[in-house]
Order: structure tokens, then C-alpha cells, then sequence
């Protein structure tokens, strides 16, 4: 009888677990809010997710321009997109929010929400 119970349980938490790992969906979305800020077919080359001091989850990585490759920075949660100038046209180094994101101590938070809560992780990313 509590096997009656158990299999739908079981069926209903793994149709709500995400099919692709929460860094490749932090990256399409980070693709997808690109491409609405005017940067269409952009590829994110080299992504970095992670989240910030506040649990907020953002991706770094570059973008390939006519100009050269170029680099990038999404606040996933607020949409916000950054975008730094190609180097031929010069583009400083200064932060667009890597340090924010994609710092070692973001970068560890990130590991240690996806293995406490990955579903909790992908409802942050916005996916």
C-alpha cells in the first residue's frame, strides 16, 4: 500500500527537477537577456556563475563582436547587462560586476547552493 504512494511522489519530484544542469540555464538565460539588449545571436564564450553576497545569481563570460570579443556580465535576477568595449577600441578592464559574480567566493556559494538546493537554485536564476 505505501508503494501506491511512493512512485507518484517519486514521478511528481522528478518532473519538477530542471533537465539541464543550473549553470547551462543560468547561461541561456544570460543569452537570452543579451539578445534583448540589442546584443542578437550572442553566444556566451567561457561562462562563470555564481552568486553574489546577497544570494543573487549572475554569469560572466565574453561575447564575440564584429569588433573583437568583448566582456559580459548578467544580473540574472534584475536583468541588468553589462558590456565592456572591444580592446581595439579602448576597452579598460575595469569591473562590470566579475568581482560581484564571479569572484572565488561567488564562485563557492554557487557550488554549495547546488548541492544543498538545486531546484531553489534554478527558482533564482529565473529559468
Amino acid at each position: 500500500m505505501a508503494m501506491r504512494f511512493v512512485l507518484p511522489l517519486l514521478l511528481a519530484l522528478s518532473a519538477c527537477a530542471p533537465e539541464l544542469p543550473p549553470e547551462q540555464l543560468a547561461a541561456r538565460r544570460a543569452e537570452r537577456l543579451l539578445a534583448g539588449a540589442g546584443h542578437a545571436n550572442a553566444t556566451l564564450l567561457a561562462p562563470l556563475v555564481g552568486l553574489d553576497g546577497q544570494g543573487q545569481p549572475g554569469v560572466c563570460g565574453l561575447i564575440e563582436t564584429r569588433a573583437g570579443p568583448v566582456r559580459a556580465v548578467v544580473a540574472l535576477a534584475s536583468g541588468q547587462v553589462r558590456v565592456g568595449l572591444p580592446a581595439a577600441q579602448g576597452g579598460d578592464r575595469a569591473d562590470l560586476g566579475e568581482s560581484r559574480y564571479c569572484s572565488e567566493a561567488a564562485l563557492k556559494r554557487w557550488d554549495q547552493v547546488k548541492k544543498a538546493d538545486p531546484i531553489g537554485l534554478v527558482a533564482r536564476i529565473g529559468a
